[in-house]
């Protein structure tokens, strides 16, 4: 009985296995590289991969955030509210009592305190005339009132003479009548003391200056005259 021969087994191909392990080792080094690079990028440039680059980041410690609505982050300063404006008193509308009004007395006219001042004449105080009347139109725009109230006489023996000052205010009605409040009331002004005068003239269609004097031939002067903007 005859044996049949059989084939030897191949062997392995040497140059085969060679070069896929070749090829593998370089994309491992390739990866490697591109790995490497990745990092490097990350570190520096602060790039972001994968999830990462969803996340937005903190802002900086020190930066102030504004939002929509216009208000700051923690440690930043607000901004500060607008001193309110002023009208001087001079520039409105003499409604009443503009005879009343005089200049300003030449001995004061050089003195830059006194740079457009409103003067009311005193009164003789005879008969009626005890007071004097000037009012101004507000028309309800205003809110306060504001002006320093110096007497003067020009005879010496009336120097020490005092004034009083009123500011009262006129509201007109819907009946027609009109309504007078006295607001604020200075009280003995001298040539030596002048006096502050305060009043509050909110809702008023008028502001009404009333002066009365110790004695007579003087004058009431108003320097900062001011009203202010409501």
């Amino acid at each position: 009985m005859t044996s049949s021969s059989q084939a030897p087994a191949p062997s392995p191909d040497r140059g085969s296995s060679a070069g896929r392990g070749t090829r593998m080792a370089a994309t491992f080094t390739v990866l490697g590289v591109l790995i490497a690079a990745l990092a490097f990028a990350r570190d520096v440039f602060d790039w972001r991969v994968g999830p990462e680059a969803t996340t937005s980041s903190a802002p900086p410690t020190g930066v102030a955030v504004v939002d929509p609505t216009g208000s700051t982050g923690p440690g930043s300063a607000r901004p500060a509210a607008s001193p309110p404006q002023t009208v001087r008193l001079d520039t409105l509308q003499v409604e009443a009592g503009s005879a009343n009004l005089t200049k300003l007395p030449r001995q004061l006219a050089d003195r830059p305190e006194y740079e457009r001042a409103i003067v009311v004449g005193c009164p003789t105080n005879a008969g009626a005339d005890k007071q004097r009347d000037v009012a101004f139109r507000l028309q309800r725009r205003f809110l306060d009132l504001n002006a320093t109230v110096h007497p003067y006489f020009a005879s010496p023996e009336d120097r020490e003479s005092a004034v009083i000052v009123y500011a009262q205010v006129a509201i007109h009605k819907t009946d027609g009548t009109v309504s007078r409040l006295t607001r604020g009331q200075q009280f003995e002004a001298r040539m030596s003391d002048p006096r502050e005068l305060v009043a509050d003239v909110e809702g008023a269609d008028e502001l009404i200056l009333r002066v009365q004097c110790e004695a007579p031939g003087g004058s009431v002067v108003f320097t900062g005259a001011t009203v202010t903007r409501g």
